[in-house]
């Protein structure tokens, strides 16, 4: 990312509070994963991410960077943001937990 990206990216960074910075890099993070297809379907995860891809395109970024630069102000470890665990996470708690059903 060049100066004046970076520069421009600080400066809206800089314009949010500590929680909607912690959404952002959560949002942020789940797009540059993939899918959790429990917690949205798939044409509004594909939208999220054309809308998050088209404000770091303004800014001159990757998607990572963006994610990163909001991580970057709360030292490289945002603050967890609490929501319920989707259902896929809850899977993967039980499976982790008790072992796959096909090889019990």
């Amino acid at each position: 990312m060049d100066a004046r990206a970076r520069g421009l990216l600080e400066k809206w960074i800089d314009s949010l509070g500590r929680d909607r910075r912690a959404s952002l890099y959560l949002l942020l993070e789940e797009l540059c994963r993939g899918m959790d297809v429990s917690r949205h379907n798939r044409f509004g995860f594909l939208r999220l991410r054309a809308e998050f891809e088209t404000s770091s395109e303004l800014f001159g970024c990757t998607l990572e960077e963006l994610r990163d630069a909001i991580a970057d102000t709360f030292g490289g470890h945002p603050p967890p943001v609490e929501r319920p665990p989707s259902a896929l996470e809850q899977l993967r708690a039980k499976v982790s937990e008790r072992g796959h059903p096909d090889f019990r």
